[in-house]
């Protein structure tokens, strides 16, 4: 599992967009965001830095050293 600190999550919008994000890259991923804590946490077998990417692209800004495995 991954943890990500994203900034600018506000709604179910911003929830789809960075879910639909990460799962074109890994359809099997498992996405779940907290809108509140600004929180994404993806199960997956891509590396952190391909995840945060995604997201990025997505429109996202990911906090820095964000990504760690727990």
């Amino acid at each position: 599992m991954h943890n990500f600190n994203v900034q600018g999550i506000g709604c179910g919008a911003c929830v789809r967009k960075i879910t639909s994000a990460v799962t074109h890259i890994d359809d099997e991923a498992v996405v779940e965001v907290d809108v509140a804590g600004g929180l994404v946490r993806v199960d997956s077998e891509l590396e952190p830095h391909e995840i945060r990417h995604a997201i990025e692209d997505a429109g996202y800004a990911v906090a820095a050293g964000a990504g760690a495995a727990q």
